[in-house]
Parts: C-alpha cells; sequence; structure tokens
C-alpha cells in the first residue's frame, strides 16, 4: 500500500484548483454579460479564484474522507478474514483431534499399551504439526489419502490464518499513518475516526522449547 506524499497531493491539488478556475471561469462567462471589454464578468474582483479554491477545496475533502474510509472498511474485512480462517483452522483441528482419538480406541482395544504411544501432553492436537507427530506413530493413518488431505487442509488454513495476520497488521498501519498525517489528522477530529488496533502476536500454536529440547 503506497503512500502518498504531501508534495504529490499538493501537486494534485493545484490541478484540482486550475480545473475548478476554469469550470467557474465558463460558467460565469454563460450566466454573467461580459464586461466593457469584453472580458468574462465576475460577481467580484477575483471570484473565479475564490470559488476555484472553495471547489477544489471541497473536493480535496469529499476524496480524503473517501479514502479515509475505504482504508477503514478494508482494515475490517482483513480482519473478518483472520476470523474466517481462525475458524477454520478449529474446525480441522478437531477433525484431526477426532480421528486420532478414534484411531486410539481402536489400538487399544487391539493391543495394551499401543495407546499410550501419544504423550499425555499430545492428547489435544492444536496444530498440524502435532497432528503431523501424531501420524508418524500410525503408518496406516499416513496411507489414507483423506487423513493426508486433512493435514495438507489443517497447513493451507494456518498459513493463511498466519498471512492474514501480516495482512491484517499492514492495513492497520497504514490506516492509523493515514489519518494521522496532515490535513487528513483536521478531518480525523472531525469525522471521529480511531486508530485500528494491531493483531497481537500469537504464541498459543509456536512450537515449545521443550519439543525443540533447549
Amino acid at each position: 500500500m503506497k503512500k502518498e506524499s504531501v508534495a504529490l497531493n499538493a501537486v494534485k491539488f493545484l490541478i484540482t484548483f486550475l480545473a475548478c478556475c476554469f469550470l467557474w471561469l465558463i460558467i460565469f462567462s454563460i450566466s454573467l454579460p461580459p464586461d466593457e471589454t469584453g472580458a468574462t464578468s465576475e460577481p467580484f474582483p477575483g471570484a473565479i479564484c475564490v470559488c476555484g479554491i472553495a471547489t477544489a477545496t471541497v473536493i480535496a475533502v469529499v476524496v480524503t474522507y473517501n479514502q479515509m474510509q475505504k482504508a477503514y472498511q478494508k482494515t475490517k474485512s482483513s480482519l473478518s478474514n483472520i476470523k474466517i480462517f481462525e475458524e477454520r483452522t478449529v474446525r480441522l483441528l478437531e477433525k484431526a483431534n477426532k480421528v486420532a482419538d478414534k484411531y486410539m480406541t481402536l489400538e487399544e482395544n487391539i493391543q495394551i499399551g499401543v495407546a499410550e504411544k501419544r504423550t499425555p501432553k499430545s492428547k489435544v492436537i492444536r496444530n498440524a504439526q502435532q497432528f503431523q507427530v501424531e501420524l508418524e506413530n500410525y503408518p496406516e493413518l499416513k496411507a489414507n489419502e483423506s487423513i493426508m488431505e486433512l493435514l495438507s487442509q489443517i497447513k493451507d488454513t494456518e498459513n493463511g490464518y498466519a498471512q492474514s495476520k501480516l495482512d491484517y497488521n499492514s492495513r492497520v498501519e497504514y490506516y492509523n499513518s493515514m489519518i494521522h498525517s496532515f490535513p487528513n489528522n483536521i478531518l480525523r477530529k472531525i469525522f471521529k475516526f480511531k486508530d485500528a488496533e494491531f493483531y497481537a502476536a500469537d504464541e498459543e500454536n509456536e512450537i515449545s522449547d521443550e519439543d525443540l529440547g533447549i
């Protein structure tokens, strides 16, 4: 997301101002009779410039307001995407836990002690890595295409979940910078734009030091 410089905005305003002056020149030439010299009449001296500045300012305010609203809505949309990935991750991990628990029960009925392969700390699968570790203990599960597809979907969803959080924080940074830059900060106070909050770091699914042996 590219941030526009103050100089660029000034150039845009100047171009808009000149265009508005030309527009008011046409309006006055049509609506008012020419003066003694045949030039375009104005309601008062400098009316074209005054009306041009006023019109350019209104246009600039409207455009800037719309840009701020657009940035805010994109931030909300990005946050919604995080929740979508989060909910999908939860659903897939529930299935992974059901698969592991069901297979443990079957194995326990066949062979005593097999279920002990699944340590107490891994009883609740919280991410794709833990699920993959469980599958390593059971070659039969690794040979099941549907279960491997489930593992693949969990990995893809977790990657999407992580990327959506990065995208959201990037949009928050852009939006917050926009509403605090001059002259947007004036509109921020007038229209009561509030800062968006960054998404906090999620350490729940990070691999632990114990798992790494450190």
